[in-house]
C-alpha cells in the first residue's frame, strides 16, 4: 500500500495564511494535511503567529496546536489591520525573514509544499530545496501580479509597477519540481513559462462533499417559507461588485417582489460602504457577518440562488465560494468571466452566466427564477454535477498521486 511506502517521508508545509480546523473556516490545506498524515508522511507545518482571517495573534502556547497529528512551528509576525496596507507588506516580509532563518537550521526533508502566493516565500523555499536536494511543490492558488490589474491602472502603469514581481513569479514557476494549480486556467499560465514536461496536477480547491452534506442534513430549516433568498458568501472588497446585486434586488422590491432578501455572509474592507449604500436605498439586504463553516453551509443551503459578482478583468478562476455553492445545492447567477467556470456551469446547467457590472441583467434573471420555479428546481438538482467536478476528495487524490510519482 502507498501509505506503508511513505512512512519515512518527511513533508514540510510552509504558509503564513494557514488556519487550523478549530479556527473559523474549513481550509483546503487543513484537509490536505490530514490526508498527508493518513498517507504516512511525517508532516511539519510552518505558519504565522498571526491569524490572517481574524486579524489576531494566536495563543501559540495553547496545546491544541500540537495535537493535530503533525508538528506545528510558528514564525513571529506583527500582523496588520487592513488587507491592502504597507503594514501587511512589512508583516509578510517579517514572516519571510523568519522562515529563511528557520530553514537554515532545519534538517533536510523529502518534500516542501508551498501555496502560492506569496511569490517571495516560494522563492525562499525553492532556494533551500536546491541546497538540501528536497523536492519543492508549489500550489498556485492565485496569480500574482496578474490579480493587481484591477487595482493598478492604466495597463502601462500596471506593467511597469509589477514587472519585478512578474519576473520573480515566472522564475518560481520554472524552478518548482512539481506544480499544483487550482484550475486549468492557472496551469496554462504556468506552462507558458516552461519549456519542459514537468509533474503537475490541476486540483480545484473544491468542497468536502460528504462533510457538507452531513451538516446540511443536520441543520433546521432557516428560511421562512414565503421568502426568496439570494446568497453571497465571501469578502466584501474590490474584487466583487456587490452594489450591482444590491441595485438589482432593490429594483425588484420596487416592482413588488416583497419576499426577496439578499443575504451577505462575510465581511471585508467595503462592509461599511455597502451597509450605508443599502440603507440609503432601503434595500432588502441582510448583513449576516462571518460564520463558522458548518453554520455558513446550513444557511447557504437554505437559500434559493447564489451570486458570484466578480468584477470585469479579474483573473480569478475556480474560487472557494463556487465549490461551496455547488456542494450546498444552490445554483448560481455568475458574472465571472473565467471561461473554465462558465463552461462548467453551462455543461451542468447549474446556473446562469451574464456579463459583469449589469444590474439590469441580474434583476431580469432573478425575476425569471422567481416566477419559474421548475427551472430553478432543475438547476438546484443539477448542482450535484458541478459539485463533483469541484470535489475536494478528487483534488486530494490528484495531489497525493503527484507526490507519489515525484518521490519514486
Amino acid at each position: 500500500m502507498r501509505s506503508q511506502r511513505m512512512t519515512d517521508r518527511k513533508l514540510l508545509f510552509i504558509w503564513n495564511y494557514h488556519y487550523f480546523p478549530f479556527e473559523k473556516g474549513k481550509s483546503r490545506f487543513s484537509d490536505l494535511l490530514d490526508a498527508f498524515v493518513k498517507e504516512g508522511y511525517q508532516v511539519e507545518v510552518v505558519t504565522s503567529s498571526f491569524y490572517h482571517m481574524g486579524k489576531t495573534q494566536r495563543s501559540i502556547e495553547d496545546p491544541k496546536y500540537q495535537s493535530l497529528g503533525y508538528k506545528v512551528h510558528f514564525i513571529s509576525e506583527p500582523g496588520y489591520k487592513k488587507n491592502v496596507s504597507f503594514a501587511r507588506v512589512r508583516s509578510m516580509n517579517r514572516f519571510n525573514v523568519g522562515v529563511r532563518a528557520y530553514l537554515k537550521k532545519h534538517d533536510s526533508v523529502d518534500v516542501v509544499y508551498v501555496p502560492v502566493p506569496s511569490i517571495k516565500l516560494a522563492a525562499i523555499a525553492e532556494k533551500w530545496c536546491r541546497i538540501t536536494k528536497a523536492k519543492c511543490v508549489i500550489d498556485v492558488e492565485d496569480l500574482w501580479p496578474e490579480s493587481f490589474q484591477m487595482i493598478i491602472r492604466p495597463k502601462l502603469l500596471y506593467k511597469a509597477a509589477t514587472w519585478p514581481l512578474m519576473v520573480q513569479a515566472n522564475h518560481v514557476y520554472r524552478e518548482a519540481d512539481a506544480v499544483v494549480a487550482v484550475s486549468q486556467t492557472y496551469m496554462n499560465r504556468i506552462k507558458k513559462t516552461r519549456d519542459d514536461s514537468f509533474p503537475n496536477a490541476v486540483a480545484p480547491i473544491g468542497a468536502d462533499l460528504d462533510y457538507v452534506r452531513s451538516i446540511v442534513k443536520k441543520g433546521p430549516s432557516l428560511k421562512p417559507k414565503n421568502e426568496f433568498w439570494v446568497m453571497y458568501v465571501g469578502t466584501f472588497g474590490k474584487s466583487y461588485d456587490l452594489k450591482v446585486v444590491i441595485d438589482a434586488v432593490t429594483a425588484l422590491k420596487k416592482e413588488g417582489y416583497e419576499t426577496l432578501r439578499l443575504k451577505l455572509l462575510g465581511s471585508g474592507p467595503a462592509e461599511k460602504e455597502l451597509r450605508e449604500y443599502s440603507k440609503s436605498l432601503d434595500a432588502p439586504v441582510d448583513f449576516v457577518g462571518l460564520m463558522p463553516y458548518d453554520k455558513m453551509c446550513q444557511m447557504l443551503s437554505a437559500g434559493d440562488v447564489a451570486v458570484n459578482p466578480i468584477v470585469k478583468n479579474s483573473v480569478a478562476s475556480l474560487i472557494n465560494k463556487v465549490a461551496d455553492y455547488a456542494a450546498c445545492g444552490i445554483p448560481v447567477i455568475n458574472s465571472q468571466q473565467c471561461e473554465e467556470y462558465v463552461s462548467m456551469i453551462r455543461s451542468t446547467q447549474s446556473g446562469v452566466s451574464i456579463p459583469p457590472g449589469n444590474s439590469y441583467l441580474y434583476k431580469e434573471v432573478l425575476k425569471r427564477l422567481l416566477s419559474d420555479r421548475p427551472s430553478l428546481e432543475l438547476m438546484q438538482k443539477n448542482t450535484v454535477l458541478l459539485a463533483h467536478l469541484l470535489s475536494r476528495a478528487e483534488s486530494q487524490s490528484r495531489i497525493l498521486s503527484l507526490l507519489s510519482r515525484l518521490l519514486k
